[in-house]
């Protein structure tokens, strides 16, 4: 097994994503496109730079420790081409402002575990644990497997994985038995929605939520997309697929934000959907009792 893994962040002091206070840590890399992700700089399987104009001094800095010319400096102003950047994260390091962030570091095992590990105290004395989320946990299942096997065996801490689902069954198998919940996002039942608005069929991520949700507590993530899936009918369907399967009594309905639109820009691509405005608290209550009536104990945000 390789020893090292790309991960983006480590979020310490969490209360959410699982009981307890928890640890985050965020591996780098989504076979999905989701038009809302508000994270894009954990799509890449690869480190990414991110520039802010805004925070820009002009000291020109970047210019000086890039070697590949991508900064140039014009009336004052420091001008970036990305097609000449190989995420060295060179410019990152002298940036003072912070108006260049690189996205994506590989850490070997050991280093997250020494990472996470300074805080167990605070998991054992909250009921709190580690969380692996992404981009796609498992998507990097050797490194998963490792981490929770430790987390659970070594630590005797909750583990939890947030997933998306768009893996081979095989991934989860070795890790599944380590797992103390697991985060399931359903994004559209529709399967042409669903490719549609995540470049991805849900066929297997359907398949997938049965089979994990028979072995290890699961909770059902609904983000909730105005004019993509908050429908009286999209909601009636995520409700009777999971009643049907008959292992989910938690639902989590997210609503929509655009939080991280700035990113896209920093990342020099497009928000699509820049027009979309969050759902109004009236209509996240609407279907938060749409699914209380499948059964469900159902809560707004993780």
């Amino acid at each position: 097994m390789d020893n090292k893994v790309m991960v983006f962040d480590i979020q310490k002091f969490s209360v959410h994503d699982g009981p307890g206070i928890r640890t985050i840590v965020f591996f780098k890399g989504c076979p999905l496109r989701c038009r809302w992700c508000a994270n894009p700089e954990s799509q890449s399987f690869e480190p990414e730079l991110l520039i802010y104009p805004d925070k820009c001094v002009g000291c020109g800095r970047c210019a000086e420790v890039c070697r590949e010319g991508c900064f140039s400096q014009k009336d004052g102003t420091v001008v970036f081409d990305r097609s000449r950047c190989v995420s060295c994260g060179r410019c990152a390091e002298v940036c003072y402002p912070e108006s260049r962030s690189l996205a994506g570091e590989l850490m070997s095992l050991e280093d997250i575990k020494k990472e996470v590990d300074k805080d167990i105290p605070f998991y054992r004395n909250s009921g709190g644990g580690v969380t692996f989320s992404g981009g796609e946990p498992m998507c990097h299942p050797d490194a998963v497997e490792e981490l929770a096997r430790y987390y659970k065996e070594e630590q005797g801490v909750s583990v939890a994985v947030e997933t998306c689902g768009y893996v081979p069954w095989e991934n989860y198998q070795r890790t599944v038995k380590y797992l103390d919940l697991a985060l399931f996002d359903l994004k559209c039942i529709d399967d042409e929605k669903h490719i549609k608005y995540t470049g991805g069929s849900n066929r297997q991520i359907l398949d997938n939520i049965s089979k994990i949700s028979k072995l290890v507590k699961t909770v059902a993530r609904i983000p909730i997309i105005p004019s993509v899936n908050d429908s009286p009918e999209d909601i009636d369907a995520f409700g009777g697929f999971i009643k049907e399967l008959g292992t989910i009594d938690t639902v989590h309905i997210l609503p929509y934000h655009n939080y991280g639109m700035n990113k896209y820009a920093a990342l020099g691509r497009d928000y699509l959907l820049r027009e979309l405005e969050a759902p109004s608290d009236e209509h996240m209550d609407d279907i938060k009792k749409q699914l209380e009536g499948y059964g469900f104990e159902v809560n707004i945000g993780g």
